[in-house]
This record gives C-alpha cells, sequence and structure tokens, in this order.
C-alpha cells in the first residue's frame, strides 16, 4: 500500500466460512482485533490516516473498543434507511463520535419483489421520498 486516506474493515460477520470450520466466537473477536490491528499499523506507519468499520455492530464495537489502541474508528458504515433505521447503532456512534457512512440509502439493494410488497413499496417510489426529493430539487 503507498498511501490512503482511509482503510476500512468490512463486515465483522464476513469470515462465515472461518466460523463454519468449527472457529467460535471469540476466535472471531480475535480476528476482527487482528485486522484492526493491521489498520492500526498502517496509521502508525503513515499508510493511511483514518480507519474505518463496516457492518459492525454495538456489540462487535464492544469487542474491538477493548484492545483497540485508535479508538474510536472514523466511521461505521452500515445500511441505514427508513425501512432499516438501526437507531441503536447509530446512537452508540453518535456518542462515540464514530461517523455513520449509509449505504442502500433508498432501501435494501437486494430485497426481492415479495419483501418489497411486505415493507410497502420500494422506497425510491415512495410518495414521501419523491416528495422529499422534489422539495430539494433533486432526482
Amino acid at each position: 500500500m503507498s498511501r490512503s486516506n482511509e482503510v476500512m474493515q468490512n463486515s465483522p460477520e464476513g469470515a462465515f466460512a472461518y466460523a463454519k470450520d468449527g472457529h467460535s466466537e471469540a476466535d472471531m473477536v480475535a480476528l476482527r482485533a487482528e485486522t484492526y490491528r493491521a489498520m492500526e499499523d498502517a496509521v502508525y506507519e503513515g499508510k493511511c490516516r483514518a480507519i474505518g468499520v463496516s457492518n459492525f455492530t454495538v456489540k462487535h464495537l464492544e469487542a474491538l473498543r477493548k484492545t483497540a489502541r485508535i479508538w474510536p474508528p472514523a466511521v461505521n458504515q452500515i445500511e441505514l434507511h427508513p425501512y432499516n433505521p438501526q437507531t441503536e447503532i447509530v446512537e452508540y456512534c453518535r456518542n462515540h463520535g464514530i461517523v455513520v457512512e449509509a449505504y442502500a440509502s433508498l432501501g435494501g439493494q437486494d430485497s426481492g419483489k415479495k419483501t418489497w410488497n411486505k415493507l410497502g413499496g420500494k422506497l425510491i417510489d415512495r410518495v414521501e421520498i419523491c416528495d422529499i426529493a422534489y422539495k430539494h430539487g433533486k432526482s
């Protein structure tokens, strides 16, 4: 790596194969801590300026907090939209100075027709969302 402004650790649950091989939750916590430690080293070596995480819950952040040398992470990127407001993690991040970066802000990208119908339709098609966009001159 030459130099980057930010490096992010994605999805704490992303190592499903690791867990399927019989590794415990404690092993997963250690793996996340080891990955974060490598990103901290990149900061100390001047290779990046900030580190962040993605899809971390309060539980994941609290476990990370116990071993982190650089705390808090600069950002936690999470799926965030009216159908999935994630108030607990948003509040936690606010209280700990962690920027929340939303993805899929107009609804989950992988939801099928059945899910959309259950929720009341795609957000992008909802009158309320279209009214807000119109009010702000956005399409």
